[in-house]
């Protein structure tokens, strides 16, 4: 049986609002499901459904203004179980049920007359308090930007990304700590406390993932010896991981992009190369510019030029800025592995651990290896999973294969 539903008595308010229509053509839906959100002057109100059906049609869309008695859509309506009883026709039962509709409808009329006159409580539409209910979220602590305060989806994705947006943690109370045993206080650098508060802000606003690889430097090294025995100037393993990535950066700009406004992706046809150094100070990345352009030698020269600088804290503001991609390595320091902390507005960062001999099977031998650990943390935003994992396989066979160039 088909059932026109129509909006119900209004009271005062003579056109009302739609403003979210919660149904559409095919859906199937059960008594009280919220149909159409209605907004008069003093509250935004929803029409439930009364029984449980298919709807036929939807005849309204959502800007529009009505009055009481408008059809807004049409439902089929399942028929409701009846007691069997032979001796009467079934045609009288069908009747039956249209009067109870009835009934029912000017009691759900009356009804909603009486909570439209009631200005107050949670003023949204189903789709959002579905949301709310769904993430855990207080829809009273959302502040409406819609018509008369409603709250609209946009105001609930903005309260989201506000959570998102954590201050920093406060600093420990001195008198908190100070009686459980002796202790010097030491002032940070300038660079330490800018440090702390860019990394913070870089983990608590990019979605960071990494992704972890080794790689088989045993030739590389052999090449790097060779090298380095007719070569003025050594050629360090962090060279060949800047060359490689020079490379690789520029086939795959995605990690050599920055996220701009609006949400576009300035792709970058230049490779600038950040090199984390550890100094007394903190930790600073002086930049390698256009390293596409710049042979291993030369590659070698730069990093050692720019970490003596740093040390000796003569870098120019030149030397720090332009970074397409950053490299932070523990060199011997040690480590088997890390996270990288992204550094804004780069999207991606290379950590690299300390090198250790492994023992390997190959053509049924047992050989040793020297194998490097590689930890590619990236901006989830704009690269995916498939992008990291082609950037580090690339990397590894440059970085696997010198020996043949």
């Amino acid at each position: 049986m088909k059932i026109d539903l129509k909006i119900p008595n209004l009271g005062e308010a003579e056109d009302t609002e739609i403003i979210e229509v919660a149904i559409s053509k095919g859906e199937k839906i059960k008594k009280n499901d919220p149909l159409i959100v209605l907004e008069s002057e003093k509250a935004a109100m929803e029409v439930p459904a009364d029984y449980d059906g298919v709807i036929v049609s939807v005849l309204v869309k959502e800007g529009e203004s009505v009055s009481e008695g408008k059809i807004f859509a049409t439902l089929e309506v399942n028929d409701a179980p009846i007691d069997k009883d032979e001796s009467q026709p079934e045609k009288i039962k069908v009747e039956d049920q249209v009067v109870e509709v009835k009934k029912e409808v000017e009691q759900k009329d009356k009804k909603f007359t009486e909570n439209l006159q009631i200005f107050g409580g949670i003023n949204s539409g189903p789709a959002v308090r579905k949301i709310s209910r769904e993430l855990g979220i207080d829809l009273t602590k959302i502040k409406g930007t819609g018509k008369n305060g409603f709250i609209t989806k946009d105001d609930v994705k903005n309260f989201i990304q506000s959570l998102s947006e954590t201050k920093p943690q406060e600093y420990a109370e001195l008198s908190d700590l100070e009686n459980f045993g002796d202790f010097t206080l030491e002032n940070q650098s300038k660079i330490r406390k800018a440090g702390a508060k860019n990394l913070y802000n870089s983990w608590s606003s990019i979605p960071h993932v990494t992704h972890f690889e080794e790689v088989d430097v045993t030739n590389l090294e052999k090449h790097r010896k060779i090298l380095n025995d007719v070569s003025k100037n050594k050629i360090s393993l962090l060279a060949y991981i800047v060359k490689a990535c020079s490379i690789v950066l520029l086939k795959r700009p995605i990690i050599n992009s920055t996220l701009v406004g609006d949400g576009k992706l300035m792709l970058k046809k230049y490779v600038n190369i950040g090199i984390a150094v550890n100094t007394d100070q903190g930790l600073i990345v002086p930049v390698i510019r256009n390293v596409e352009e710049l042979n291993l030698g030369q590659i070698s020269e730069k990093i050692n030029e720019l970490a003596d600088k740093a040390r000796r804290k003569i870098l120019m503001e030149k030397d720090l800025k332009g970074a397409t991609f950053t490299i932070s390595s523990l060199g011997a320091i040690g480590g088997t592995g890390f996270t990288p902390i992204i550094n804004p507005p780069e999207v991606g960062i290379l950590g690299v651990s300390r090198s250790k001999k492994v023992l390997q099977l190959l053509n049924n031998e047992t050989t040793e290896r020297l194998i490097t650990p590689l930890a590619l943390s990236y901006d989830h935003r704009v690269v995916n999973g498939v992008d990291a994992g082609e950037f580090m396989q690339e990397i590894k066979y440059l970085m696997e294969n010198y020996h043949n160039d």
